[in-house]
């Protein structure tokens, strides 16, 4: 008996070690993380339909604005339709990204994954979240610099045509 009761508190010793307890303040900032990131998703959302907008506008400019080689148009249009591309890819890598921090979470807090890879994937995921959302603040300046630049030339463009 005396055998049992020893091998049922070893067992209990066992499990206790092999069940990991989640680190909450780790799953905390792990969720703060994903709701804090989430939040910035309507505002991409928003610059990317300006972005695509502002394209468009590019796009359908005056047949003479576009013939003048001198207006500097076709760099423009480049610029913009790279920025429409960076923008769109960007924002879908940080929605993956984001979705991927958020399986972690989930896995982590339903014990599928260790202590250690958690952390691991907080710091990763959240460190090119942080990047990512630097970059699109970056992409956004640059639009508005060929915004500005889009408006000085149809002002020339009208200038010339009146």
């Amino acid at each position: 008996m005396k055998n049992l009761f020893s091998i049922a508190i070893f067992v209990q010793l066992l499990l206790l070690v092999a069940c990991k307890k989640t680190d909450q303040a780790l799953l905390t900032q792990m969720n703060d993380t994903v709701a804090e990131m989430q939040t910035q998703t309507e505002q991409f959302d928003m610059n990317t339909q300006g972005i695509l907008s502002f394209a468009t506008l590019v796009d359908t400019a005056p047949e003479g604005l576009k013939a003048d080689t001198l207006s500097g148009y076709a760099a423009l249009q480049a610029k913009v339709t790279s920025i429409k591309i960076k923008q769109q890819g960007t924002v879908s890598e940080f929605r993956e990204i984001l979705a991927e921090l958020q399986k972690s979470a989930e896995a982590y807090a339903a014990g599928k994954i260790p202590t250690d890879e958690a952390r691991s994937q907080q710091e990763t995921l959240s460190g090119r979240l942080i990047a990512i959302k630097e970059l699109l603040a970056h992409v956004s300046k640059i639009n508005d610099e060929a915004q500005t630049e889009y408006g000085k030339m149809m002002a020339e463009y009208r200038s010339k045509t009146e």
